[in-house]
């Protein structure tokens, strides 16, 4: 379990992409090729809380992946996608984010991690851990983490609350307003 000392394939490096943001093309962590950037969709490397730390707390303080993540074994944040259906496109834009849950909700997920059931259990709950542009305050929103199967990241859904990004998620959006997620790359 992932809070013994021994190693967990699950928190290995991963690589910098910082030098790659900053060109008009990205190469795609799913398929090893370069797109342009406009058919990108926006995506948090890391739970805000996260980035904050300084490179020494980061180092002693942080068990990292590119799927799960804590913060002194008492925080505990996992990757997820926030799906937005798009009005023109047959596909949802995927807003890549992060989610902080509590410790039970983790280890069950770890538990879940490989079953291809998983997507039958009930969504968790959860918390946003990253503050997407242009919106009020998103970090810290209630949300709901859906299970979606092993080889695919949760979904993340927004409760019937009073605020723009459960509006977006429930009526979806204009392809100009995904490119405008996607913008927020440069």
């Amino acid at each position: 379990m992932l809070m013994k000392t021994t190693h967990n394939p699950r928190f290995e490096p991963t690589v910098d992409l910082e030098d790659e943001m900053a060109n008009a093309e990205a190469k795609c962590s799913k398929c090893g090729r370069t797109h342009p950037r406009d058919q990108l969709e926006l995506t948090f490397q890391r739970p805000d809380a996260v980035v904050a730390l300084d490179k020494a707390r980061r180092a002693s303080e942080v068990k990292e992946s590119d799927d799960l993540c804590t913060i002194r074994s008492e925080r505990f944040f996992i990757r997820a996608v926030l799906p937005l259906s798009v009005q023109e496109w047959k596909e949802p834009y995927r807003i890549g984010v992060w989610v902080e849950v509590e410790r039970t909700v983790f280890e069950r997920v770890l538990e879940l991690w490989d079953d291809s059931a998983q997507h039958q259990t009930p969504p968790f709950q959860a918390r946003l851990a990253n503050d997407i542009p242009s919106f009020p305050s998103t970090s810290g929103l209630p949300v709901r983490l859906q299970l979606t199967g092993p080889k695919t990241r949760p979904d993340v859904l927004v409760p019937q609350i009073d605020h723009p990004l459960h509006r977006e998620q429930c009526l979806g959006i204009t392809a100009h307003r995904a490119n405008e997620y996607s913008s927020y790359f440069s």
